[in-house]
């Protein structure tokens, strides 16, 4: 009788051993603590080379995944923070973080904050952003609606609303004005690496704000939710 007991406890063991992660999570959870990072904040998770982009709601987590969009509810937990809907879940506790997407496990996911400004900037839907130092400055351009320039790490902004695209030889041409600047912009398909860095991007990037010119490096950034059915 304790040889079969012993028996039907492993077998127990083993069929469960899938769920012993979220049990480990949610079982004996204390009431919802809500979460005490800002709301509508962008986060960047790279989990060993798998990257997502996380923003925050009121008791709800947003996840933009390679092939998905979701949004998970808050989950009571046993320990740390957890969303979760269907096969999908998100826990994290300090700088650990660990996601599951059908019973595929991504551990050691950790904040990449460099990543942020381009995947906010893809969030957004823009289409092309460029970057560039001394002084630092950057560029979004909205194909066929709108362009903006900030320089002077962020003391100068220009918005221009109804830029013209066109193409000039091997360079791509944008120009537009405002009441009191006239702003060109011009991208070369080459490779480019920032002075600041190091990091390699695929297009060169000049601005020609008026009088000044700057230079920097830029790529285009796609929308691939769009793509999904």
């Amino acid at each position: 009788m304790k040889l079969q007991f012993l028996a039907l406890l492993c077998l127990s063991l083993v069929a469960c051993g899938g769920q012993a992660t979220r049990w480990n999570l949610v079982g004996d959870a204390p009431e919802l603590q809500p979460d005490e990072r800002p709301l509508a904040t962008t986060l960047v998770y790279d989990c060993n080379g798998y990257e997502f982009i996380a923003r925050l709601g009121q008791g709800e987590m947003a996840l933009w995944l390679p092939d998905r969009y979701v949004v998970l509810p808050q989950r009571r937990s046993a320990s740390g923070t957890l969303y979760e809907e269907g096969d999908t879940s998100f826990w994290s506790k300090g700088d650990e973080a660990m996601l599951t997407v059908a019973e595929q496990i991504y551990q050691n996911c950790h904040l990449a904050p460099a990543r942020v400004p381009w995947e906010d900037a893809r969030r957004r839907g823009v289409d092309f952003r460029a970057v560039g130092n001394e002084p630092g400055w950057y560029l979004e351009i909205h194909s066929g609606r709108q362009l903006l320039f900030v320089g002077e790490f962020g003391a100068q902004r220009v918005l221009v609303p109804a830029a013209v695209e066109e193409t000039v030889g091997l360079v791509r041409v944008y120009h537009g004005a405002t009441a009191t600047h006239d702003v060109r912009i011009e991208i070369v398909d080459q490779p480019c690496a920032d002075s600041m860095s190091g990091e390699t991007f695929p297009s060169r990037v000049a601005v020609t704000l008026d009088s000044s010119v700057y230079q920097g490096c830029g790529q285009h950034l796609d929308y691939p939710w769009d793509r999904l059915e």
